[in-house]
């Protein structure tokens, strides 16, 4: 009775905090937008890692402008949806700021290539790899907030990531 017991307590206690670690990963309680995010990050690295006279800082510039259009895409609509009611306008702007928070560490990364402080190539690749790491951070940390062990978190993360790698590929092809 004492491990049952013991394990009713674990599992009661690790989702919400592996909740809380998601929106600090997020840096806000809408993890989507930071998983959202993250894929666009990948996937706009992958398509000029794919050109080998792509730098870190074009790379990194496009990254940023690519994250900051798609955060004003998604306040717009959320603001359009509200009926333009003033009071959405500020939470709009908030609640999706993850979309361009989440690219913060990969352009740090590619940041140190275009200052030449690390190769530009390995920047990309390095900045590809961070982003992987965050998107399986997103995974691990939502599937352990759902209440699954660590096993079944650890099998659907690796499933998860694969799929946000897959759908980062789709919008490199289809780019």
């Amino acid at each position: 009775m004492g491990s049952s017991h013991q394990s009713n307590i674990n599992s009661a206690i690790h989702p919400s905090t592996s909740l809380l670690v998601a929106q600090k990963l997020a840096g806000s309680t809408n993890v989507g937008s930071g998983i959202y995010g993250t894929i666009i990050t990948i996937a706009v690295i992958g398509a000029w890692y794919a050109d080998p006279t792509s730098g870190a800082l074009e790379t990194l510039l496009s990254v940023l402008a690519t994250l900051i259009v798609f955060w004003i895409a998604h306040v717009y609509s959320h603001v359009v949806a509200h009926g333009l009611v003033k009071t959405h306008i500020i939470p709009a702007f908030q609640q999706d700021w993850p979309i361009v928070q989440s690219g913060f560490l990969p352009l740090f990364v590619l940041g140190l290539g275009s200052l030449d402080l690390l190769d530009e190539r390995l920047s990309l690749l390095l900045a590809i790899a961070v982003s992987g790491l965050l998107l399986g951070l997103f995974c691990l940390t939502m599937t352990r907030s759902a209440g699954r062990n660590w096993i079944q978190s650890l099998g659907l993360t690796l499933i998860m990531l694969i799929f946000g790698i897959f759908i980062a590929a789709l919008e490199i092809k289809l780019g």
